[in-house]
């Protein structure tokens, strides 16, 4: 064993065991391991794949699925090669073509409408898929249409969502999948390795339908103010930066780090924050609003870049959505160090609500007004929860966006649960 390999080998939960050590041919052929976060879950799927999968025979190509590439080289594919050791892996991040003790795979992203195309025409023989919940309809229906060989196998992993989603209501809870379908509930009593101390740490960290979906494994819709359970306007707002943050900025050795995110607009206000992290609170210390609508002008590109150097964009890192392709252009033209945002709209409301509940993010009032105004009607959009999605009224959202943008995939997740492991 690799000195990486023994550093991520840690002893199995007895369910996670049993799950890796049963060949794919005793599989169901539909296996999905669902619920809690941290409750190994991921993992267990990994191991599965370098223990099992890779000397497994059966027709057709293989795939190994996330929300993007991005993400699955992340949660699976670091692992996965830190196990199977340098020698016996091969990955070209562009193509998405992954070879593992011989075997070829395809990663790919699956989470918008379009994603289905990438496996049209391909016979499927094994399918390994990260976060299935957050997969649309038309890329799981075409996976299962194209799973014609004797013995494909698919596997999956994800935290419960929605019970109107089409995981849960059209495959979990249909009577055509029974027979071929094994789910297996996780939760976080089944990873061994994380302490009591932790557990609290990751129960604590999640309240309303977070909680409930996360910790519990509930499926259930998301409803109501999003942050009603985890903003407090009392605790989460400051008047002004306290005295030992602003003193410690002149600090070259311990100075906090600054940086900004913008939620970019052309027919909505465009609005930058700016966030000074202690390594222990994050606070959201200013805001640059600009609404075309109210001023009656339009910036260009250019212009915004002008008022974000005025701004002290040049300070530090300029996370901006990666859709905002001109405006980053621009930015980077005139020197600007740009980093590409993490969208994902609920895991990053996810982020934010963890970090809110644990008092880690606060907002300087007095400078951030719109922020202020936004967080506590920002709400989940109804009749997308009707159809099984979790998305936000698109109306008076430009600063939470933001807020998102500079947090989610900015801050590493034991930062944001508070918990070690």
């Amino acid at each position: 064993m690799s000195d990486d390999a023994a550093a991520i080998i840690r002893p199995f939960g007895k369910k996670s065991y049993d799950f890796i050590m049963t060949p794919p041919e005793q599989d169901a052929r539909y296996t999905m391991l669902i619920g809690a976060v941290r409750s190994s879950k991921t993992f267990a799927a990994d191991v599965k794949t370098i223990v099992q999968y890779s000397r497994y025979e059966v027709p057709g190509k293989r795939f190994i699925a996330g929300i993007s590439k991005e993400t699955v080289h992340r949660n699976m594919l670091l692992d996965i090669m830190a196990i199977a050791g340098r020698d016996n892996f091969s990955y070209n991040m562009s193509s998405g073509e992954f070879w593992l003790f011989g075997k070829q795979y395809f990663v790919i992203g699956a989470r918008d409408e379009a994603a289905y195309k990438k496996i049209l025409g391909s016979t499927v023989g094994v399918f390994i898929g990260d976060e299935i919940v957050e997969f649309p309809k038309s890329f799981l229906s075409q996976v299962w249409m194209r799973m014609s060989p004797e013995g494909a196998r698919f596997l999956g992993t994800s935290n419960v969502g929605s019970p109107f989603c089409y995981l849960k209501s059209e495959v979990i809870d249909s009577p055509e999948f029974a027979a071929d379908l094994n789910v297996i509930p996780y939760s976080l009593d089944d990873n061994p390795n994380i302490s009591q101390k932790s557990k609290n740490a990751i129960i604590a960290s999640q309240a309303g339908v977070f909680r409930q979906r996360y910790i519990d494994s509930i499926w259930c819709v998301a409803s109501g103010a999003i942050y009603r359970s985890a903003w407090d306007p009392v605790l989460n707002v400051v008047d002004k930066l306290p005295d030992s943050v602003t003193g410690s900025m002149h600090n070259r050795q311990k100075a906090p780090d600054k940086y900004y995110a913008c939620d970019v607009g052309v027919d909505h206000p465009q609005v930058t924050l700016e966030f000074i992290d202690t390594g222990d609170i994050i606070y959201i210390s200013r805001e640059d609003f600009w609404d075309s609508r109210t001023e009656q002008k339009q910036r260009t590109d250019g212009e915004y870049a002008i008022a974000l150097e005025e701004f002290g964009g040049k300070q530090g890192r300029v996370i901006v959505p990666p859709e905002a392709a001109s405006y980053r252009a621009e930015l980077q033209q005139r020197g600007f160090w740009v980093v590409n945002a993490n969208n994902a709209v609920s895991e990053g409301i996810a982020t934010v609500s963890s970090l809110m509940l644990r008092r880690k993010l606060v907002v300087v009032g007095s400078t951030c007004p719109h922020l202020l105004k936004e967080i506590p009607s920002y709400a989940w959009d109804s009749r997308a929860a009707k159809a099984g999605e979790d998305a936000p009224v698109k109306m008076n959202d430009d600063a939470v966006d933001a807020l998102r943008y500079g947090l989610h995939g900015v801050v590493p997740q034991w930062r944001v649960t508070g918990a070690q492991w």
